[in-house]
């Protein structure tokens, strides 16, 4: 199992000992992996529909709408590691240049807002998808509940991210996770 090590003031701090990361992990690592697989299948799409057209003479009909679909899917999956990351923007510069009591305040304000954000997003989701059970897209067919599934998930886990940075900052602890394989190259071992 990968350990994960989170940044402390530039440098990585192993947060292997901390449980709740440890928990959480196995639920990152699958939407890790299903972002990328999603990543794969968005760009493979437009070669497929190249193939099919020149070599095959046969239309990929729908072709526009499953890209836009993958695209979204892609976004919404992805979103949950880019927030426990802390890959996303978040004016560090401004909040180092205010005094110490107010980013003392910011640091758990912040995600607690995310999880406000996300929370409204994943009910307004819900409500969406519950309204149109029986809608289709125009041209696959694709139910809404699937389309809408990708974005109430990225959403869900990316309150939750956001509840565990809150937690953190009220415990003093790392806010960011990252994966053992970005951590930099030791030079040294290396040779």
């Amino acid at each position: 199992m990968a350990e994960g090590i989170a940044p402390v003031n530039g440098d990585f701090q192993d947060i292997s000992k901390y449980r709740i990361d440890r928990l959480a992990e196995p639920v990152r690592k699958a939407f890790r992996f299903l972002s990328i697989a999603l990543l794969a299948l968005v760009i493979s799409l437009p070669g497929l529909q190249i193939f099919l057209r020149e070599v095959t003479q046969t239309p990929f009909i729908g072709a526009a709408e499953l890209a836009r679909f993958m695209l979204i899917c892609t976004v919404f999956i992805a979103l949950p590691y880019v927030v426990s990351s802390g890959a996303n923007i978040r004016m560090e510069e401004i909040q180092l240049a205010l005094p110490a009591p107010i980013i003392r305040f910011l640091r758990p304000f912040i995600p607690f807002l995310g999880v406000v954000s996300f929370g409204f997003i994943v009910y307004s989701t819900y409500v969406a998808t519950i309204s149109n059970l029986s809608n289709a897209t125009p041209t696959l067919g694709i139910p809404y509940f699937i389309f809408f599934s990708a974005t109430f998930l990225g959403c869900l886990m990316t309150a939750f991210e956001c509840a565990l940075q809150a937690y953190k900052a009220l415990t003093n602890r790392p806010l960011y996770v990252k994966f053992e394989a970005e951590r930099p190259p030791d030079e040294l071992t290396e040779l």
